[in-house]
């Protein structure tokens, strides 16, 4: 690992950030994408089961489809990187599937086939456009409206998974407001929020809402290594306990990834390089995941800073600059990356400048 004064250039560690899938709707269709600023994909995008902390959820969920009272719309709400997409689609595979193995879609049924295939004329995806704003624009829930009163071609449901919900602007979610109000027979609507305290009350109240958290450490770490990540503490530590996220951040290289940029930005505490020259090196990053990835890591650095039992050990440049920092300066930290994030995430500001990252570190 180099010193902090010659810090890795993120390029050099072969990650770089994911775009979205493309299309804003679309059929569903497996996808070999994903990114730090959605939820990653599970074992397998279009998996009818569960993760194993989601198994209260698809109980009441598999109950409420016993009982024949499935609600039209469904929210799931939760940080990102938990496995609520994953789940999503799994409720919707088994809503479409014509002859379900207990609680679960056969994932061999007619119906089944065709949802794999991406062709399922009973079901869509709604998401921002590949490559765009990250903006659910109006005309996606107007098309989403239009297909709710299209006919079933096969047992009677339209399914739409719409994420992330917070993505929509205020003309999509007003759009969308009239169709919950009034929703079609037949038609189940489910919901993925990162924030679901962005969406606005009435939409939230039109939902039956299902809180999705942070798994139990035990189970995270189970799950990891039964997926082959070998040490996933550390992982999961960084990427606040969320199970998927830990699991991509592994397969990126992301524990280089975050020495990386901890060995930046002591070189630019200690004076031993210029916040410019960082800069430089990480712009092809972009500003809005770096300043999520300072975020991580100033969370992680004062967890550390509070307990140390919670201190991340093997990692030298993160231990490095886990000693240049107090508590208080790492407070101070956190509350000016929050409006440099919110800035970073408007459309308009995507050219925010990465130096003034880098020197929010240097400040006292």
């Amino acid at each position: 690992m180099p010193s902090s004064r010659t810090p890795i250039p993120p390029a050099s560690l072969g990650w770089m950030p994911r775009n979205r899938w493309p299309g804003w709707a679309r059929p569903s269709r497996p996808s070999s994408t994903s990114t730090m600023m959605t939820e990653p994909a599970g074992v397998d995008a279009h998996t009818t089961r569960p993760m194993p902390w989601q198994q209260r959820a698809w109980e009441r969920f598999a109950a409420s489809i016993e009982a024949n009272r499935v609600p039209h719309a469904v929210l799931l709400g939760g940080p990102a990187g938990t496995g609520k997409r994953g789940l999503a689609e799994a409720m919707a595979a088994r809503l479409l599937c014509s002859q379900p193995v207990d609680t679960r879609a056969c994932d061999d049924c007619r119906d089944c086939r065709l949802r794999r295939a991406g062709s399922h004329p009973d079901y869509q995806i709604v998401e921002p456009a590949e490559g765009g704003s990250g903006i659910l624009k109006i005309e996606a829930t107007r098309a989403l409206t239009e297909f709710s009163h299209h006919t079933s071609q096969h047992n009677r449901r339209r399914v739409v998974v719409l994420t992330p919900a917070e993505a929509m602007n205020r003309h999509a979610a007003n759009a969308l407001l009239k169709t919950l109000e009034e929703p079609p027979a037949g038609m189940v609507l489910i919901l993925v929020s990162h924030q679901p305290g962005r969406l606005s009350a009435t939409i939230r109240s039109r939902c039956q809402y299902e809180r999705l958290g942070i798994p139990p450490q035990a189970s995270a770490r189970a799950w990891l290594q039964a997926q082959g990540v070998s040490a996933p503490e550390a992982l999961l530590a960084l990427a606040g306990g969320s199970p998927l996220t830990a699991r991509q951040l592994a397969a990126e290289k992301g524990m280089q990834r975050f020495e990386a940029l901890a060995a930046a930005l002591a070189a630019v505490i200690q004076g031993h390089q210029s916040a410019v020259a960082a800069a430089t090196d990480w712009r092809p990053v972009g500003a809005l995941e770096t300043t999520r990835l300072m975020q991580q890591l100033a969370i992680q650095l004062m967890r550390g800073a509070t307990d140390p039992r919670q201190r991340l050990s093997g990692h030298p440049a993160l231990e490095g600059l886990q000693t240049l920092l107090d508590s208080t300066r790492l407070a101070r930290i956190q509350g000016d990356l929050l409006p440099l994030r919110e800035a970073a995430e408007q459309p308009l500001s995507r050219e925010l400048s990465i130096e003034a990252l880098f020197l929010t570190w240097r400040r006292p």
